[in-house]
């Protein structure tokens, strides 16, 4: 079922849902954040620049796995952000004020 044909009950549930996805998300974030500064510690004197570092960190396994995490929660907050909206719309028709 698309998100327009939800009802509000439904589609704030599935808020509900996708914010505790978000959460445990950010829980894995800071996770992996504390990897990459473990990282950066133990091998800044590899690497001439900090960019350079940053992009040895990144072909990482746990750097892969925070790009990708950055990019789900991206994912998560635009559709946190269209529910918000269609629950607005459908708020404002059900009270003839759209």
């Amino acid at each position: 079922m698309s998100l327009i044909e939800q009802t509000p009950s439904q589609l704030a549930q599935l808020r509900l849902e996708l914010a505790d996805r978000y959460a445990k998300a950010g829980e894995m974030k800071v996770k992996l954040l504390r990897i990459r500064a473990e990282y950066f510690r133990d091998f800044r004197a590899d690497h001439k620049s900090d960019a350079s570092l940053e992009r040895a960190f990144e072909c990482t396994a746990d750097g892969l796995n925070l790009m990708e995490l950055g990019q789900k929660m991206k994912n998560i907050e635009h559709k946190l952000s269209a529910i918000r909206t269609l629950l607005e719309v459908k708020n404002n028709e059900m009270r003839n004020q759209y």
